[in-house]
């Protein structure tokens, strides 16, 4: 086996013929983004696991990043399969969380007889997705404790791995800074 820099594994083997035929597949590191995909966004969406889902939603902009790059070195029809997954499941996602906070009696608002109850829709506000890990995980910050900055490059950095998960990041912050 041969591996160049493009990542496609060359399997050279030679035959009775004493021809070498050579078969260009794609690099493992697909193979695990597609389980990484099924095991943390499509399976966990089948079986209603939205813990899972939830846990892992801030990651699927890097995983969607990850799997554009591959596609461009391999031209493979299932990445754009996947990735059409990842942008369904990205709307369900924010419908989910919609309807959650419609659901939620404690951030509903009601008047004083309780007879008019009004509810506008409006466009969520996002903060990027390395803070929201960092309100998840360690706390929301406040003005006595602003934001750690190296706790935020570590989150950074953590999430441009490939296929990493909220659980990882929460155990590896946990153990590097409540020691």
């Amino acid at each position: 086996m041969t591996i160049n820099l493009t990542g496609i594994n060359n399997h050279n083997e030679i035959n009775l013929t004493g021809k070498v035929p050579s078969v260009s597949s794609p690099s493992l590191k697909i193979n695990n983004l597609k389980k990484y995909i099924l095991a943390n966004y499509v399976i966990p969406l089948y079986s209603e696991q939205w813990q899972i889902i939830n846990k892992n939603k801030l990651l699927i902009d890097e995983t969607i990043r990850q799997i554009n790059d591959y596609y461009k070195l391999y031209k493979l029809d299932e990445l754009t399969t996947f990735l059409g997954l990842l942008r369904i499941l990205k709307i369900l996602i924010e419908k989910n969380d919609m309807i959650n906070n419609l659901e939620d009696k404690t951030k509903r608002m009601y008047d004083k007889n309780s007879i008019i109850n009004m509810v506008y829709k409006t466009t969520k506000i996002k903060i990027l997705p390395e803070y929201e890990l960092y309100n998840s995980i360690i706390g929301k910050p406040t003005k006595k404790n602003p934001y750690n900055d190296n706790i935020i490059n570590d989150i950074k950095l953590l999430m441009i791995k490939p296929n990493i998960t909220y659980d990882v990041i929460s155990e590896y912050l946990r153990k590097k800074y409540t020691n």
